[in-house]
């Protein structure tokens, strides 16, 4: 029979991880995981508080509820490939992985990526304040088949089409009468990742101790959109091409047994007329942007940890008129923590603080922000299998 403490160590295998996010999944290729199967739900409560609210412009106080699913299975079907599937207020994502399809090392892939509620806020930073131009919301979905290999030991090079649609309509917070969102459009183009991993799980936790993973992502984009976007004095078009460069990082560094040093950090530059995708209220806006933490992992005894962390934001954001640009910078941190009842049921609950207007949504039918956000939720897992 498995010790209590072993039985816990092996729940804080996932568990310990960063929450997942739409954005891991869509941003990494092949991260290293503790289970090759596992069912994980996780539901809760999230909530934000404003500063100065105005809800005129989303900024209020606001509890609203949050939840996510997350499937694997390395042995999917026949070909014994690999399922993965997420779903959350961020998106939803699919995606199965086959190494015989194709054959000679390549991995083929296919995804499906959706973000059914997306919230716009396009306009300019005046000093600590955001000023939008307008807002809006919209929704989009993706299909995209990528093929992988390693080109050298810990170097993974991938390369594949998507297709896009999005769609768009006015947000429920007051715009100017004047404020035009896009048109509903489609887009295609081709996608380049490149990832270097070299991460190394805790053997006794299931946690990363060791290494990093650096994945950089380009991509080219055309799309038959018309229309302008904007107001009189800033309307533009988008143009009929344009490209995006996006990166992150995970690094592990070990402390002690029960401590490791953690740094997380995602960016990106997009082109300057590629007003849509520089107005996603769910991370900095403008067309150059950097989101990064410094934490602190601790484990407090086998059924517990505590991640302190410090945040800081970069945004470069063109102005009212588009003919210049401002550059800013934000700071802020929280904390993380989970504690393991046993090896199928968790608490997970996290603050974070950062002096930014511009923070994610918490509900999914209404633009609600601040600059303060705290969550507090349980996690089940079932049929979780250790490699």
């Amino acid at each position: 029979m498995k010790s209590v403490p072993l039985c816990l160590a092996l729940a804080c295998a996932g568990a310990a991880l960063p929450c997942q996010t739409f954005a891991d999944f869509v941003d990494s290729r092949n991260p290293v995981r503790p289970y090759a199967s596992v069912l994980e739900v996780e539901g809760g409560a999230i909530g934000t508080t404003a500063e100065r609210a105005n809800p005129a412009t989303g900024l209020d106080d606001e509890i609203s509820w949050d939840g996510r699913v997350y499937y694997r299975d390395e042995s999917f079907g026949t070909r014994r490939g690999t399922l993965e599937a997420y779903a959350g207020r961020d998106g939803l994502f699919a995606a199965f992985t086959d190494g015989k399809m194709v054959g000679d090392d390549t991995l083929t892939r296919f995804e499906f990526r959706g973000r059914p509620w997306q919230f716009y806020r396009d306009g300019f930073y005046d000093g600590d304040d955001y000023r939008a131009n307008g807002f809006y919301e919209g929704s989009d979905y993706e299909g995209y088949i990528g093929f992988g290999r390693e080109a050298q030991p810990g170097l993974y090079i991938e390369i594949g089409p998507f297709y896009r649609g999005l769609s768009f309509g006015r947000s429920d917070l007051p715009s100017p009468a004047d404020f035009r969102p896009p048109e509903d459009y489609n887009a295609y183009g081709g996608r380049l990742y490149l990832e270097q991993n070299s991460v190394q799980l805790d053997r006794r936790r299931g946690t990363p101790r060791d290494g990093f993973m650096l994945t950089a992502i380009g991509e080219r984009e055309w799309n038959d959109s018309a229309g302008g976007i904007g107001r009189p004095l800033n309307e533009t078009t988008l143009p009929s091409a344009v490209w995006r460069v996006r990166g992150r990082l995970e690094w592990y560094i070990p402390s002690s047994d029960d401590a490791t040093w953690e740094v997380f950090a995602y960016g990106g530059w997009q082109d300057e007329k590629d007003r849509v995708q520089n107005f996603e209220a769910q991370r900095p806006v403008g067309n150059q942007w950097v989101d990064a933490q410094l934490r602190f992992r601790l484990h407090l005894g086998e059924s517990m940890t505590v991640t302190p962390f410090a945040q800081g934001q970069f945004s470069r954001v063109l102005e009212e008129t588009g003919e210049s640009s401002t550059k800013d910078f934000f700071f802020g941190g929280g904390v993380e923590t989970w504690i393991h009842f046993s090896e199928v049921i968790s608490l997970h609950g996290w603050y974070s603080y950062l002096d930014n207007e511009n923070r994610p949504s918490v509900r999914i039918d209404e633009d609600v922000h601040g600059q303060h956000m705290f969550y507090l939720g349980m996690v089940v897992r079932i049929g979780a299998t250790r490699r």
